[in-house]
């Protein structure tokens, strides 16, 4: 049996989407594929329970006959913490090893998610290199583009922390007007460095993108327009807390956006309406003209009420905006078939000493 270890540099890096794409290939090739969360900062209250939500989503695309607890064995929580920290890992090594077994029992491929980041585990004694270690995993790291000397440094930095461990890496967000230097320089300088790149993955804003219903239930908003789209997807974020004329101005530029502001800010709300707008968000538990009501709802621009005020609701956003969530079928598949064009699985399979029908 292989395993693959798949974690990132940083938090939102699309490393649960690259996993997911991997595995969905694995199982197109007739692969027998297991999955397992050796360790989750991610805590989440499903029906009393805490579990983590990565591995209940993993769980369902991939269609796996487990229990979601089960393939998330160590859930850190606040409460335990201090416990973990006093008792020297609280025995969690021992949890890991234990639901290693379960998780690839007649599995041909164990694929193990890393946390959102490198830097994550030193504290518990599980970091990601002595995990992999510790499975006797290799592991592909996501790196995500931010700049073109940060992704350069990232690669080598992740090359640093797992030396003979690393895979690969798969270079993801990368966007159309930065491909050609990462293609016919970045690439080749990693490779020199003996670091195989396995994929160049673009940029598409929609896939990050985070649905109408989604910011209901992140910010427990109330909408009151009649008409709901909880699938439209807002790609951007912005402020309205300037003139309505400044506003209107800036709300030009950009599409796709949800637009926070005062639920007193008639003016505002009404500049954003005429432009490329999916979401009205009104903080501070302030009621809008009848205006902006009808006119949301002729353009069906869905409007939300919230209680919180500007800062908080924004602080609520940018937890999870960013992130690849690929709840909808739509924009799963739509990022499986980026992988399938930009990702090297032929040489995947080989680093794996796995047989693909692409070759």
């Amino acid at each position: 049996m292989k395993a693959i270890y798949i974690t990132s540099i940083e938090n939102f890096s699309g490393k649960t989407a690259v996993l997911l794409g991997v595995g969905k290939r694995l199982q197109a090739e007739g692969y027998k594929v297991g999955y397992l969360k050796p360790l989750s900062y991610e805590a989440t209250q499903v029906g009393g329970r805490v579990v983590d939500e990565d591995a209940t989503f993993v769980k369902n695309v991939l269609a796996l006959d487990k229990d979601p607890r089960d393939l998330a064995p160590v859930v850190i929580t606040p409460a335990m913490l201090p416990d973990c920290l006093e008792d020297d890992g609280c025995g969690l090594e021992d949890k890991i090893r234990e639901a290693i077994g379960p998780a690839s029992e007649g599995k041909d491929v164990l694929l193990l998610e890393g946390g959102g980041s490198l830097r994550m585990g030193y504290a518990l004694g599980l970091s990601t290199p002595h995990v992999a270690e510790m499975l006797d995993a290799q592991v592909l790291v996501v790196v995500k583009y931010r700049g073109r000397l940060r992704l350069l440094d990232d690669a080598l930095a992740a090359q640093f922390r797992l030396g003979d461990r690393l895979l690969g890496v798969v270079l993801n967000r990368v966007p159309d007007t930065e491909l050609e230097f990462v293609e016919k320089e970045a690439v080749p300088f990693l490779e020199s460095k003996g670091i195989p790149v396995l994929g160049t993955i673009v940029e598409r804003p929609e896939l990050a993108a985070i649905s109408v219903g989604e910011l209901i239930d992140v910010l427990d908003a109330r909408p009151i327009t009649k008409a709901v789209s909880e699938n439209a997807l807002v790609e951007n974020l912005m402020v309205g807390a300037m003139s309505a004329q400044e506003a209107l101005s800036r709300f030009r530029q950009i599409q796709n956006k949800a637009v926070i502001t005062g639920g007193d800010r008639t003016d505002v709300q009404l500049a954003a309406l005429e432009t490329s707008t999916t979401a009205l968000i009104l903080t501070g538990n302030l009621q809008p003209s009848a205006a902006v009501i009808e006119r949301a709802e002729q353009l069906g621009v869905t409007v939300l009420l919230v209680s919180t005020n500007t800062l908080e609701t924004v602080e609520a956003i940018e937890g999870v905006f960013g992130k690849t969530r690929l709840g909808q079928a739509a924009k799963l598949a739509r990022f499986e078939a980026l992988m399938a064009e930009y990702m090297d699985y032929q040489r995947l399979f080989k680093l794996l000493n796995l047989e693909s029908s692409a070759e």
